[in-house]
């Protein structure tokens, strides 16, 4: 497996891991507006992150096996220091340490390359799997917001995880 900063050339592929993924993906986070589901909305998507790449307020990586992306992994906010951290694991990838494979990427590229000294992460309380991850890289739940999200018809409280590093 591959590791590599998003591209307008993953275009196609990152396109067909949303679509093969959307239905499991939309039973642990909020869905995608349909617009995003096209070449042309993908590409935008790139567009805008690879500004924030550009200015320093975000990353951007897929993880790929056999040119296919598995997953897909974000540092998001940065500023002063700290930023928060998300990733996305195809459903046929999930127990295999894809997850904590990506995350530990993203703790590395946030030290080194953007002097980040605190992570967050905001995981909804249907996602014991992420917390589990967060959890084993040295991340704290520091707070629930109750009933913050509606996920298909039901209230889900939103948890915040935090890690500080040196």
């Amino acid at each position: 497996m591959v590791f590599e900063k998003l591209a307008k050339h993953h275009a196609s592929q990152l396109l067909d891991f949303e679509l093969d993924n959307k239905q499991w993906f939309e039973t642990l986070i909020e869905p995608r507006a349909k617009s995003f589901y096209s070449i042309k909305g993908v590409t935008e998507h790139i567009d805008l992150l690879n500004v924030q790449m550009d200015n320093g307020t975000g990353y951007s990586g897929v993880l790929l096996q056999d040119n296919i992306i598995v997953s897909r992994a974000n540092i998001k906010d940065i500023s002063n220091n700290e930023a928060f951290v998300g990733y996305r694991v195809a459903k046929a990838f999930t127990g295999k340490g894809v997850a904590s494979f990506c995350l530990s990427q993203l703790i590395n590229i946030a030290q080194s390359k953007f002097n980040i000294t605190e992570l967050k992460a905001l995981v909804l309380e249907n996602n014991p799997a992420s917390m589990h991850v967060l959890r084993k890289f040295g991340f704290e739940a520091t707070s629930r917001n109750v009933n913050t999200k509606t996920l298909n018809g039901k209230q889900l409280s939103c948890i915040e995880f935090f890690a500080k590093y040196s």
